[in-house]
């Protein structure tokens, strides 16, 4: 089905009841379980339409809070089975990637990531945990690099060398590196070492542990990949797609392959899924989405702004006038100015 297919469902099935986007969305999880026999968990956010996505903040990032949402998605199913989980994320934590991941393979094995559209930065981490990474025909990964702010941490690296190289062949330089230096805390060079080190650590591990394990030279595999990923100079700019055929070309063994290379039915299926969630974030104030049916089911929604009170003004009534003399007193009056 089509993605316009999908919302003309959603269209006829609102007519005679409440709007119909999660009946419909959950239809379409249990349709793609169907057809692979395997749960299928939906991690998702609405992270592509930038004109909204600015409104989200942080919540469209992979956090600590996502915890809860998986537990509440896990909460129906049974432990040491296999999963798959849909994956739509532009990244965020590494940490909180990492008490995610420790979370799924608790409960697990094996895990298959599914990535219909885009997962970039710490969700390409995620998916590197899989022991399987199945792509649609038009989805891209991203580079690892980690990023302070809008400051790569490999680029930065990268400029503290070239200073050092510089002032080392010449002292008097410093002072024209001087005010870009200022510019950094004393410890700002060290967390981008840090932080490059955590993310192809972190890879390297979870490549070997599962979508490597027990096979040979698994350390050096894994360490290609995570290392690749992790340089910032193999791509420029963080939001640089990665494709699949340029992780074959430096890893052949990794265990990644195109939707298109299974069975037509569960392709249809993965697609009718992503579908209805890009309607219901299109059609709902929904923007974070971690599922697997109606009870297991963890979703924020947008906020409406809050208008300040205004303040209603108390009538004040005007001062009271003397009441005007009666007749008599006009007389009296009368006569005393005589």
């Amino acid at each position: 089905m089509t993605w316009d297919g999908v919302r003309y469902e959603i269209l006829e099935a609102s007519r005679e009841n409440a709007p119909a986007f999660d009946s419909v969305r959950r239809s379409k999880i249990a349709a793609a379980e169907a057809v692979s026999g395997i749960p299928l968990i939906i991690y998702a956010t609405d992270f592509t339409d930038e004109s909204r996505a600015s409104q989200y903040g942080s919540g469209l990032l992979i956090e600590l809070e996502d915890k809860t949402g998986f537990l509440q998605a896990m909460s129906d199913l049974p432990a040491n089975g296999p999963l798959d989980v849909l994956l739509h994320s532009p990244g965020g934590s590494p940490s909180a990637t990492e008490s995610i991941v420790r979370l799924l393979r608790s409960r697990f094995t094996p895990i298959r990531f599914i990535v219909p559209h885009t997962a970039k930065s710490a969700a390409t981490m995620l998916a590197l945990s899989g022991n399987e990474i199945l792509l649609g025909e038009a989805a891209e990964l991203g580079p690892i690099d980690p990023q302070f702010g809008s400051i790569p941490a490999g680029a930065a690296i990268d400029q503290f060398n070239r200073i050092h190289s510089d002032v080392t062949a010449n002292p008097d330089r410093m002072r024209g590196w001087l005010p870009i230096l200022q510019q950094y805390g004393p410890s700002f060079l060290q967390q981008c070492l840090n932080a490059v080190e955590l993310s192809e650590n972190l890879a390297t591990a979870w490549l070997q542990d599962y979508m490597f394990a027990g096979e040979p030279e698994s350390r050096e595999r894994a360490e290609r990949v995570a290392t690749y990923l992790a340089n910032h100079n193999n791509f420029m700019t963080h939001s640089r797609p990665v494709w699949m055929e340029q992780l074959l070309a430096v890893e052949p063994t990794l265990k990644i392959k195109s939707l298109r290379q299974m069975e037509p039915k569960f392709e249809s299926a993965i697609m009718d899924v992503y579908w209805a969630i890009s309607i219901t974030f299109q059609g709902t104030p929904a923007f974070k989405l971690i599922e697997h049916q109606a009870e297991s089911a963890y979703i924020r929604l947008m906020q409406p702004p809050t208008l300040p009170a205004i303040p209603i003004p108390v009538p004040v009534s005007p001062p009271s006038q003397p009441a005007p003399p009666n007749r008599a007193e006009r007389r009296r009056q009368q006569r005393s100015r005589r």
